[in-house]
């Protein structure tokens, strides 16, 4: 039998065990032909131990690339395309940067929720995080000799937002310590919140902040402003008692609990058609709480003519002029 009708032989016979996936390269048909010419060089007694010999080598060599390259579960076949990272391959990291999950606890049958993990916790409703807009947390801490934390804010972007030092508070719940805090951070994505005690990591909690304005801020100032533009009598005190008031929110600044800045498009109009006079345009407005409740300070509007513009650029920050622009 001559070496080609050998290796096909050999090859069929493989093809019936769990080698049938491996490709039999023509370095491998090669090198058993090598084997089987050596036959003819060997003393006689060893001839008839020369072709199952030369067989042996290749089921070995067969394996050794199905082990290498083959599935590593039973009943997954071995000729799918194994990724390659050289040349044009990518390897890539996992993405530690995510929001965590709330998580529920009892002490001393109070139930509490929290994201993060010991030594450093948050009580927090992760879901109204929303940029430029206040956020009460209350951070538990475990640990000893903590007694004043700073807290820094990082974007995945790399940005840093410094968060202030605290004095911290004694236990609560099941921690030695706590923190009580409202945090604001200007804009959306996933940051990370670390605390640090005398410049040293604590331990560190991942949020999620969103963009736009947050349901509970919105239900807030909606009927206050509402309410203002339908009575305010003095910058819209040519415009009929009797008013229709169309608003948009395009906005919302809340860097504490007693403050809003409120950006909107505004459209007033008379519910009286005899009355034409009316005003549409982006308005400012300033909400404070006065101890009893919340109003609105004052409101600021653009100035006509060639001073819109620069009046516009002045009252608005860069993320609701583009809102501004694209409504155009």
């Amino acid at each position: 039998m001559d070496d080609n009708r050998w290796i096909a032989n050999l090859k069929d016979r493989a093809d019936q065990t769990v080698l049938r996936d491996v490709h039999f390269t023509e370095a491998m048909k090669n090198g058993v032909r090598e084997r089987i010419r050596q036959k003819d060089r060997l003393p006689i007694v060893w001839k008839r131990f020369a072709l199952p010999v030369a067989g042996l080598l290749l089921v070995v060599w067969l394996w050794s690339s199905f082990s290498l390259s083959g599935p590593t579960s039973q009943g997954e076949r071995a000729g799918k395309p194994v990724p390659e990272l050289l040349p044009g391959g990518q390897l890539t990291s996992p993405d530690l940067w995510k929001p965590m999950p709330q998580h529920s606890a009892t002490y001393l049958e109070q139930t509490f929720s929290y994201i993060g993990e010991k030594p450093v916790r948050a009580m927090t409703d992760p879901n109204e995080l929303y940029e430029g807009q206040t956020q009460r947390f209350i951070w538990l801490l475990n640990g000893s000799g903590l007694s004043q934390v700073e807290i820094v804010a990082y974007r995945t972007d790399g940005k840093r937002v410094e968060l202030g030092s605290y004095q911290v508070m004694g236990p609560l719940h099941d921690a030695t310590g706590h923190v009580p805090t409202g945090i604001a951070l200007p804009d959306p994505g996933v940051w990370k919140l670390q605390v640090l005690a005398q410049g040293k990591h604590v331990g560190q909690v991942f949020v999620e902040v969103k963009k736009g304005i947050s349901p509970a801020n919105r239900d807030l100032v909606e009927p206050i402003i509402r309410n203002y533009l339908e009575t305010e009598g003095k910058q819209l005190g040519i415009m009929a008692a009797d008013r229709q008031v169309t608003l948009e929110l395009l906005g919302v600044d809340a860097p504490d609990a007693e403050r809003r800045t409120v950006y909107a498009w505004v459209n007033v109009l008379s519910k009286n058609p005899l009355h034409s006079s009316g005003v549409s345009a982006p308005m400012v407005f300033h909400i404070v709480y006065d101890g009893q409740k919340y109003r609105v300070q004052n409101m600021q509007m653009p100035e006509d003519g060639n001073r819109y513009m620069s009046s516009l650029q002045k009252l608005f920050p860069p993320k609701v002029l583009e809102q501004l622009e694209n409504n155009r």
